[in-house]
């Protein structure tokens, strides 16, 4: 593949607290710190969801390598652990919200999303309300949960809202087209691979950064190396995987 490699960072929590600590999806701050710091010496220019987007839209490639850094969710340790180590550094991300998660314990508040929307350090997508599987829910909640936390999002923030990330990752086409007939522009998605500048728009490549990642290798990620490239066919591996989750998704329902 001769398209230009984009390293696509995943976190969810950055914390030291006990909590966190037993979260296998926690990150350490100073690890998240030195993560960050390698984003800064690897030379590539940071971009937002939004940013990354319009360049696979226009078919115009990045004039000069680029990274972006997003996070899941929504925890209330972005404010306040996250923010400032970005903004030292001048590192753009995106924020990915599960507006049903608004003002829970550990996440963010109202006050706290229209905070990082006004930082300038970040922008602001949806990540559904409730955070299921939207492969193997049912047409309508699918179709409510990806419109609902897209409104949601634009009453609070007072702007359109137009990248989405699935919760857990879990795509395919119908949910696909749900994401781009409710007014997304864009949608990223997790394959723990290397997006590249002829990604697909509605399913970016992520790799998700674990409490267990190693700091070497997670710089080897940012540097465009350590992991396969992302195809625009989803992997044999992947499909087998939803396939089996739909039905045990079916059994525990009741639906067997």
């Amino acid at each position: 593949m001769n398209d230009a490699v984009v390293p696509v960072l995943l976190y969810h929590s950055v914390s030291d607290s006990p909590q966190a600590r037993a979260d296998p999806w926690a990150v350490r701050v100073r690890d998240f710190r030195e993560d960050m710091e390698q984003v800064v010496a690897s030379g590539r220019r940071p971009l937002t969801a939004r940013e990354f987007a319009g360049h696979l839209l226009r078919e115009d490639p990045p004039a000069d390598p680029v990274v972006l850094v997003t996070f899941d969710d929504g925890f209330a340790d972005y404010l306040d652990v996250v923010t400032p180590i970005v903004a030292d550094l001048g590192i753009v991300t995106t924020l990915f919200v599960t507006t049903g998660f608004i003002g829970e314990k550990g996440m963010l508040s109202r006050r706290g999303v229209q905070e990082v929307g006004a930082s300038g350090t970040a922008e602001v997508g949806a990540h559904s309300v409730t955070h299921p599987h939207l492969d193997v829910v049912d047409g309508a909640r699918c179709r409510d949960e990806i419109r609902r936390s897209k409104e949601s999002l634009e009453d609070l923030l007072g702007e359109a809202v137009p990248s989405f990330a699935y919760p857990h990752g879990s795509h395919r086409a119908a949910v696909k087209a749900q994401v781009a007939a409710a007014g997304f522009a864009t949608a990223h998605a997790v394959k723990n691979r290397l997006s590249h500048t002829s990604d697909d728009v509605l399913a970016i490549a992520r790799f998700t950064v674990q409490g267990r990642s190693s700091r070497a290798e997670v710089a080897a990620v940012t540097r465009g190396a350590g992991r396969p490239i992302a195809s625009r066919d989803q992997s044999m591996a992947t499909r087998v995987f939803r396939v089996v989750r739909g039905v045990r998704h079916r059994i525990v329902g009741g639906q067997l």
